[in-house]
């Protein structure tokens, strides 16, 4: 439970929006106003139909640097949910000896439409890293081979994977990028797509909720209860003493960067009433108030290119997503299907205006939906386990991360509906930074 003194102020923190992204339990006990339609249901297909077969065998090299390295690009093109990944096991030892070379009569034996082939070592000066990708009806030439250097293997194994999907899908990876999010009653942390390192950046030792991470990624905006009041922080991502930027009376919660990362869209109710205002981020002073309405207004979401902010309100009766210019002014409501919608975050790529955000169904269980911003066409992304919710868009817009019921965090494809845990444990509000700097494009 939040750390508000009485029941009253902690039930007036669910309706604001604090706990629509910390506590789904709560919203699911509020009665089921009638009226919208129901979210759609999640048809049932074969999610490896048509994609690409990808074989990656034992890499040669130094034994344990192959091993590592092997089972590293492994789990990155496995959870991407674009190849359908072949079992190593099956594949001849011949195959696996193969080294550098390549017999593509021999791996279209075994259903392989591409093969990674990777050498890696190391030595007291750091890693060493050779990536080969090969596809069948191409020659037996590789369509990529490139070379990595640097002191991290694992770092050098992203990098070798985001040339690959770019080789394949025309676009980079963005293995490298972290995803921030909060451990209840704890922390926030980071761990890498992947799953892998995970980090501390609070020691605060008072809950912290709803992060949200910089354009950059130098900064996370916090809200944290370490004053008695949920005020927002900014902690710098590399580590360092975290800053309280708004403290004023009642909530300042719900950060979302702007594209330059100079200001953020957040919700206050130091006026009485939950609104959105734009604050800047190095010295918390209000630059605009966005909303003016009676209802609850809060969970601002700004668009990429900084243009709208997409928010949930209750002016019409139940929670629902509406979106605003980036100056404030007239709403136009965008879901009319389920009663309780909420969280919702932009697709970063500008040319798929896509929301991604939770909502109740029928059933009273919280999923993740997708809505087209344009016709208001909703995809289902997550069905019959358990609840998700609080989604966030990997920054080349291909993926999504979510917090479960299930406990811990999950990473989905949305157009194969691949799903992957990436951490296990008790997470929340998942927010997924920009992609690597080497990657970046």
């Amino acid at each position: 439970m939040l750390p508000f003194t009485t029941s009253k102020s902690y039930a007036f923190a669910v309706m604001v929006g604090l706990c629509m992204a910390a506590s789904s339990a709560i919203a699911q006990e509020a009665a089921a106003p009638k009226g919208d339609e129901v979210l759609p249901q999640i048809t049932i297909t074969d999610p490896t139909r048509n994609l690409l077969r990808l074989a990656v065998p034992n890499a040669s090299g130094d034994a344990a640097a192959a091993a590592e390295a092997s089972k590293i690009a492994r789990h990155n093109l496995q959870i991407v949910g674009l190849f359908q990944m072949l079992n190593p096991q099956s594949f001849p030892p011949a195959l696996h000896a193969e080294g550098k070379g390549f017999s593509e009569a021999l791996w279209s034996q075994v259903g392989s439409q591409a093969v990674v082939k990777i050498y890696a070592a190391k030595d007291p000066a750091g890693s060493l890293l050779e990536g080969y990708l090969y596809q069948n009806g191409r020659g037996e030439k590789p369509v990529m081979s490139k070379s990595y250097k640097g002191s991290d293997l694992r770092t050098l194994v992203h990098a070798l994977t985001n040339d690959i999907i770019e080789t394949l899908t025309g676009e980079p990876g963005v293995f490298g990028s972290r995803i921030v999010f909060a451990r209840p009653k704890e922390e926030i942390m980071s761990v890498g797509m992947d799953g892998a390192q995970p980090a501390i950046h609070t020691m605060m030792r008072s809950d912290s909720l709803l992060p949200s991470i910089s354009p950059m990624g130098d900064r996370i905006a916090f809200t944290n209860f370490l004053r008695k009041n949920p005020d927002l922080w900014i902690v710098p991502s590399a580590g360092g003493r975290a800053k309280r930027i708004s403290d004023r009376q009642g909530l300042n919660t719900g950060a979302s960067w702007f594209p330059d990362g100079m200001s953020i869209a957040m919700t206050m109710t130091f006026e009485g009433n939950a609104e959105i205002y734009r604050i800047d981020a190095r010295t918390g002073k209000i630059m605009k108030r966005l909303t003016n309405n009676p209802a609850i207004d809060s969970s601002p979401s700004v668009s990429p290119d900084g243009s709208q902010i997409a928010f949930v309100s209750n002016r019409q009766g139940t929670p629902q997503l509406f979106v605003m210019s980036a100056n404030g002014g007239d709403a136009r409501r965008l879901t009319f299907r389920g009663n309780y919608n909420q969280t919702p975050r932009w697709n970063p790529n500008v040319k798929k205006p896509l929301i991604a955000f939770t909502g109740r169904d029928e059933a009273r269980k919280f999923d993740v939906f997708v809505i087209d911003t344009r016709d208001g066409h909703i995809e289902r992304m997550t069905q019959n386990q358990g609840s998700n919710f609080d989604p966030s868009w990997s920054p080349d817009g291909r993926l999504m991360v979510y917090a479960s019921s299930r406990g811990g965090l999950f990473m989905l494809n949305p157009t194969t509906l691949g799903e992957t845990q990436i951490y296990r444990g008790n997470a929340k509000a998942p927010s997924w930074g920009p992609p690597p700097r080497s990657s970046a494009r």
